[in-house]
């Protein structure tokens, strides 16, 4: 063997004893699944938010709206994105059953379904919850029961869409970090934090005052997201040593800015601060509450980010060398 020909076999064969960075999901044509769950966990924690706040008369009008608004996030924006990045989008009719039983065994044929039902679901209790935020039918009157059903029905199929990516990256055993069962809920708990922050700018513009409940809400929530992020990275690094690589990378290495700038300090910590500080002085001020949904809206962008970039394959061999 020449020493070109075993340069070739050395690279061909580097990521059987090497932990190699994953790229088809964040680089290139990859920006687009990034996007899409971007847009996924915006659209769908937006919703549910939603749902909860149409549960209240006095916030019916911003419930539709808000409910609207992450509708809209799935359906254009979220949807396109994956079916472009899978291809031959037209074809997309194919992950149902019973023209398809991919659903039986992939997470993103799932997802398609999942989501189509939620947008079916969604689009029809939307009209019942603009007809009562409008005030065209009363809040107590069959509309709100039938609301009622819709809610429920949007509701498990949107927590669906929200967490279907989470499972379909936790089934990945090649890529250690992804491996969990907590990504899902990690995924599901930011959506519903950011959500609740574009819940407090769709009241403002509805002209309906929803930031004393949202901010309530937010400040459980974002201390229950730092604990979510916590424990899956310690889970993540004792778990093999490629996960504890991808730890490292995040923590410590070339992705620490968007993990120390993006998700703890703009998209934790400042929101967090803000909403315990207006507990105690009052209301924020508006330039401020637009400062942390703004803040809020990155640490959504980085999150994602972050944990497809450094998710990292774990070499055939057994022994795993530095990255």
């Amino acid at each position: 063997m020449n020493a070109r020909t075993a340069r070739q076999w050395m690279v061909t064969h580097e990521w059987m004893v090497k932990p190699m960075a994953q790229t088809e999901w964040i680089e290139g044509k990859g920006l687009m699944v990034w996007l899409a769950e971007v847009f996924s966990a915006l659209g769908t924690g937006l919703y549910l938010v939603a749902l909860f706040l149409g549960l209240k008369e006095e916030f019916a009008l911003t419930a539709f709206w808000a409910g609207l608004l992450g509708w809209v996030g799935i359906a254009i924006f979220k949807l396109p994105l994956h079916a472009f990045y899978l291809g031959k989008w037209y074809r997309f009719w194919r992950a149902f059953p019973p023209f398809s039983k991919a659903w039986r065994t992939s997470w993103f044929a799932r997802g398609i379904v999942f989501t189509m039902i939620f947008l079916a679901f969604g689009a029809i209790q939307l009209v019942l919850q603009g007809l009562i935020g409008y005030k065209v039918v009363a809040f107590a009157s069959g509309a709100m029961d039938a609301n009622y059903v819709f809610m429920v029905l949007a509701g498990v199929f949107c927590v669906m869409t929200a967490v279907y990516c989470g499972f379909a990256m936790s089934y990945c055993k090649s890529v250690p970090f992804w491996n969990t069962g907590l990504l899902p809920i990690v995924f599901l708990f930011m959506g519903v934090a950011d959500g609740l922050a574009l819940a407090m700018a769709t009241g403002l513009v509805a002209g309906q005052e929803v930031t004393e409940i949202a901010e309530q809400a937010t400040r459980i929530m974002l201390i229950l997201n730092s604990l979510l992020i916590v424990a899956y990275l310690v889970n993540a690094n004792y778990q093999s040593e490629t996960a504890e690589l991808s730890v490292k990378e995040l923590v410590r290495g070339h992705v620490a800015w968007v993990f120390w700038l993006g998700i703890v300090i703009l998209g934790i910590l400042v929101p967090f601060i803000i909403s315990v500080t207006s507990y105690f002085s009052g209301p924020s001020s508006l330039g401020l509450l637009v400062f942390a949904i703004c803040c809020h809206t990155i640490g959504a962008f980085s999150l994602k980010y972050g944990v497809l970039k450094v998710g990292i394959y774990r070499p055939l061999l057994p022994k795993a060398h530095a990255y």
